[in-house]
């Protein structure tokens, strides 16, 4: 017992300490970026997105820097529901907005495994997975159109003062700081607990058990003894499933549809392991009332629309 305490100590350390910082970041940026009036700035890059889901210009910075850190997008969603800037269901849409950057940078730990071990079919399961979350991503808009007034364009910008620049950015900077702090110390107390709990679960073997059970229900799937290896393997590691397909794709014992389907089901399959990192994320981000409420609707609605998707391919990919 003492070895799991230690190793549960050990990944909740190393997931606080990548997580974070960064979230950190994203408040005190979210907070310079309302105080230097730059929104406005970069609204127009988002403008059409934000317009259809009747999202504030604040809505659309965040989208923007998701794509490098989602959580420092998020970090930046919560300061300004925390500052009145965007109201609750506002927080709720443009969270499960923001998940769509996450997806589109994937490629960068996923293609360089895939391509390598199945060839162009791993841009086609890629792809499948960027076009599921496009969709989640039009849906969570489309909810935002109807339930959301339109967003106010007008963004406050900082008044003009004389004086040296450089300090003004710096005095900026630590007001920014200071009035993050709080958000930051919540954001701890909610994390620490949450992710120590998770991966006690990890370390105690919860988990593995529940993944020895999803992998006995691919015998119910549609697919080739060989391809189904694809599907409980990738319950385990993305790694992993790309080498044992890899290895059947070289010795044409399936085909390239079966890879794409076998990876798509083995996604899928994965949604409820994937919660071992995913509840500690959105509730240290977002509290575990709004926590709650985005991570059940974001992976519901990729639940089902990946599973559309894959009862949509068995059935006209021939």
């Amino acid at each position: 017992m003492g070895s799991v305490w230690v190793s549960t100590l050990i990944s909740s350390a190393k997931f606080l300490a990548a997580m974070i910082p960064v979230f950190a970041v994203g408040v005190i940026v979210a907070e310079f970026l309302v105080a230097l009036g730059w929104i406005h700035r970069i609204a127009w890059i988002t403008r059409p997105l934000t317009a259809f889901g009747h999202l504030k210009q604040e809505c659309g910075a965040s989208f923007i820097t998701a794509f490098l850190s989602p959580a420092a997008g998020n970090g930046m969603l919560v300061r300004y529901h925390e500052a009145g800037r965007i109201g609750s269901r506002e927080l709720l849409i443009a969270a499960i907005v923001n998940t769509f950057p996450g997806i589109v940078m994937h490629w960068r730990t996923m293609l360089p495994m895939a391509i390598p071990l199945i060839g162009g079919w791993g841009l086609v399961y890629y792809g499948f997975l960027v076009l599921v979350g496009f969709i989640k991503t039009m849906l969570a808009l489309l909810m935002g159109r109807f339930l959301l007034e339109p967003g106010d364009p007008a963004v406050s910008e900082i008044q003009s003062e004389k004086g040296d620049a450089r300090a003004l950015s710096w005095q900026l900077v630590a007001d920014s700081a200071a009035k993050s702090r709080k958000i930051v110390i919540r954001m701890i107390r909610t994390s620490v607990p949450v992710t120590v709990v998770m991966f006690l679960l990890i370390h105690a073997g919860a988990l593995d058990r529940l993944n020895r059970w999803l992998a006995l229900m691919t015998t119910w799937m549609p697919l080739s003894p060989d391809a189904l290896s694809i599907v409980a393997t990738r319950l385990g590691s993305n790694m992993g499933a790309f080498t044992v397909a890899g290895n059947l794709l070289y010795a044409g014992r399936i085909t390239g549809r079966d890879v794409v389907l076998a990876l798509l089901i083995g996604n899928l399959m994965a949604s409820g392991i994937n919660l071992r990192y995913l509840v500690p994320y959105y509730f240290g981000i977002f509290g575990s009332g709004v926590g709650v409420r985005v991570l059940t609707i974001s992976t519901g609605l990729r639940v089902v629309i990946m599973l559309g998707l894959i009862v949509i391919l068995f059935k006209t990919w021939g």
